[in-house]
């Protein structure tokens, strides 16, 4: 395995291209680490077995990959482009397609409008239940989300009426508001809370949102997030 620091110091040339693989590296146990030229593949675990790859070339991306075996089904935060290469001669069994915004050095956030919260372990079953994603998630990945990143939450009642949660690689993400408490700004607030705290993590906000979402999509430009590129998770048969 090539040295750990050293591909860390190369990804972060370019942290906005890079920020995925970066955190994933530096919070979950790694098994393979590889670079050729200037391209980087790294396999990881957190909920599942991860593959997530930094590269340019085309070229350089076909000799990176060339040592993949049938158990290396699992891809995160792919580019577009990089889709034909991985994918020759193989089916995908699901594919998760998003939107990268990052939210720029500099722009200056409010202060959220309600009391904010905390989400705790006991909270984990109640937000599975109301997630809009039960097929990419479980409830041992919530579990460990919400004891290794960060999170936030509106109360009503001593009950998480909306909360957020950052990632496996440290995007913010898990953002639910319950029906009920919808158009009152909650999702916004815990946005701001979760910017926040990642930034005296002194990490880059981010997030991923499904183009069709337009509401999640308004909400964070409406906050000065801009759009970096599409990415992809995906898993083969």
């Amino acid at each position: 395995m090539q040295q750990f620091s050293e591909i860390i110091k190369f990804l972060s040339n370019n942290k906005t291209d890079n920020i995925n693989l970066i955190n994933f590296m530096e919070n979950y146990p790694l098994h393979y680490i590889k670079k050729t030229g200037d391209s980087v593949l790294v396999k990881g675990t957190s909920d599942r077995d991860w593959i997530y790859i930094s590269s340019n070339s085309s070229g350089e991306l076909k000799q990176i990959t060339a040592e993949l075996n049938l158990n290396d089904k699992c891809f995160a935060a792919v580019e577009d482009w990089m889709l034909p290469v991985l994918s020759e001669g193989k089916k995908l069994k699901w594919i998760l397609s998003s939107l990268k915004l990052i939210l720029p050095d500099g722009k200056i956030i409010q202060q959220p409008k309600h009391a904010m919260s905390e989400l705790t372990l006991e909270d984990t079953e109640f937000i599975y239940t109301n997630s809009n994603y039960k097929d990419f998630i479980s409830i041992p990945y919530i579990t460990d989300r919400l004891t290794k990143g960060e999170h936030s939450c509106i109360r009503f009642q001593d009950k998480p009426a909306a909360w957020g949660i950052t990632q496996d690689d440290g995007a913010i993400g898990f953002l639910h508001v319950l029906p009920e408490f919808r158009r009152m700004g909650l999702g916004k607030d815990i946005t701001l809370d979760l910017i926040r705290k990642v930034r005296e993590k002194n990490k880059i906000p981010f997030v991923h949102i499904e183009e069709k979402n337009i509401k999640s999509m308004g909400l964070v430009m409406g906050l000065g997030f801009k759009k970096v590129k599409a990415i992809n998770w995906f898993e083969f048969k």
